[in-house]
């Protein structure tokens, strides 16, 4: 279900940051673009200071339960008491109070390449588990941008209506929506004009155990998301890029291929 774009119109139909790893994020109406990706997505995470890692719901659902927005730039953090804090010590306290180990908030800018955690099998989270790094000056996993098509969801839902098909359960920055049309092929490498930024694509988003779990606003954990999606769709929903040319989305921005 990935590397599709369509000849016929495709717009911008909404746009997503997480200014903290895993923890819920914000929709917006504009973004603005950079070489790593959306501006201040994923900037700051929380380490756990016992293991050096940073902390992702792939380990530890419960982030999922908090919130995160810039208001002018400042990092506000929501925990699920209803507080709200900006960066600091008295609120690197009660993360650490709420998560039961020692934690604090620290920014990629400054922090170097990550190392994230996560249990190898998504139906048991006492598996083992297993690490990988990140890449410098953001706490993404694997790529700048995640990029989804809103039609990718419908036929998720048609598949499955069983099933809580929420756009908040695969944390895109792009969902993309199309008049009706025909769909072709993406190729690695191919790219595509976002309103006024330049996107590569790189390769299908493999989903994880993120996609099951629980979340604010009645969203269940429901072990069938992932399992649907392996067994009928390789494991993949949406696509993986880079940014080629900085710039500004909104909103109802066109999409187009380039070239």
């Amino acid at each position: 279900m990935s590397g599709r774009v369509s000849q016929a119109a495709l717009w911008v139909q909404s746009l997503w940051r997480y200014p903290v790893k895993s923890m819920q994020g914000e929709s917006c109406g504009e973004l603005g673009f950079g070489v790593n990706g959306v501006e201040g997505d994923r900037r700051f995470g929380v380490l756990d200071l016992g293991s050096g890692t940073i902390v992702s719901a792939k380990r530890d659902g419960r982030l999922l339960e908090a919130q995160a927005a810039l208001v002018d730039g400042d990092l506000r953090v929501t925990l699920p008491s209803g507080q709200q804090f900006e960066p600091g010590d008295v609120l690197d306290e009660c993360l650490t109070h709420w998560l039961g180990r020692p934690v604090r908030l620290v920014d990629s800018a400054s922090y170097g390449v990550a190392t994230f955690e996560s249990p190898e099998d998504f139906e048991h989270d006492d598996s083992r588990l297993e690490q990988w790094e990140g890449i410098a000056g953001s706490f993404v996993d694997d790529s700048a941008l995640h990029v989804l098509a809103a039609s990718d969801l419908r036929r998720l839902e048609c598949e499955r209506p069983d099933l809580q098909w929420e756009v908040r359960r695969f944390r895109p920055n792009v969902v993309i929506e199309e008049d009706p049309g025909t769909w072709s092929s993406l190729e690695p490498g191919q790219r595509l004009l976002v309103g006024e930024v330049e996107i590569e694509y790189l390769r299908g988003c493999k989903r994880c155990v993120m996609t099951t779990r629980p979340q604010r606003e009645d969203l269940e954990r429901q072990l069938d998301i992932l399992r649907h999606v392996i067994k009928e769709h390789d494991n993949t929903v949406g696509e993986r890029a880079n940014v080629v040319r900085p710039g500004v989305v909104r909103v109802g921005d066109p999409v187009s291929l380039v070239g």
